[in-house]
């Protein structure tokens, strides 16, 4: 049996749980391998000021491990870069391209680099914008022999999901998995202290981008068309 495998990408531990946890429990239930890559610490969204940037890090990892584990996640790679001051440089779609070679991921899951609308501070974070763009075109170098070769080989990735969106064309209806997305962020102690307050925040803000079901994970899908020669 091909082995089927789906890589999410976020710039801090939470990204991914805001924009796609029930559709990637979905795509695990249909027998997809889950891998994340979390690019920064996340230790600068911290609440709590008094402890120190180490033990912000260890706890935010594993906050990060505890809400990957209720998705089923096979493995999240950290990638240990500052958060908040996350570059888009040669070094960064070098390490993101050499993942996909390594993982082959027929599915790649992030930010949409095309949303610049800057109409929300926490949405258009600066990190959230460089991670879109180098995940872009860590999807383009991936499938090329001679930009950062590797002796996995060249790979050719099928789709792209971009949450965070502001022209989405697929919306995933999760009004009956609403409670597994709520438990899955409740993984984030350090950044919501009040989980009560939060998710009822979230039931009437956050997760209701859709037009067409209560609550949904709304999307833009690329197909990523494949040039024969």
């Amino acid at each position: 049996m091909k082995r089927k495998v789906i890589v999410a990408v976020g710039a801090h531990p939470d990204d991914i749980e805001f924009g796609c946890p029930v559709t990637l429990l979905n795509f695990k239930e249909k027998g997809y391998e889950i891998h994340y890559i979390i690019a920064t610490n996340g230790e600068n969204g911290f609440k709590v000021k008094s402890l120190s940037s180490k033990e912000r890090i260890d706890i935010r990892k594993k906050e990060q491990l505890t809400a990957a584990g209720k998705v089923g996640v096979k493995e999240i790679h950290f990638l240990g870069y500052k958060d908040g001051f996350l570059d888009y440089n040669d070094n960064l779609r070098e390490k993101l391209t050499l993942l996909f070679k390594e993982l082959k991921p027929e599915i790649v899951f992030s930010f949409d680099p095309a949303n610049m609308e800057f109409d929300n501070i926490n949405l258009n974070h600066r990190d959230h914008r460089n991670i879109a763009l180098a995940v872009f075109d860590a999807v383009f170098a991936a499938k090329n022999d001679f930009i950062y070769p590797d002796k996995n080989g060249k790979h050719r990735i099928e789709k792209l999901y971009f949450f965070g969106t502001h022209k989405p064309n697929y919306e995933y209806d999760i009004t009956d998995k609403l409670n597994f997305k709520l438990d899955v962020l409740s993984s984030f102690k350090s950044q919501f202290p009040n989980f009560e307050n939060f998710a009822k925040f979230f039931k009437e803000n956050i997760g209701r981008d859709s037009a067409k079901y209560k609550y949904a994970e709304v999307f833009r899908v690329v197909d990523i068309v494949q040039i024969s020669y």
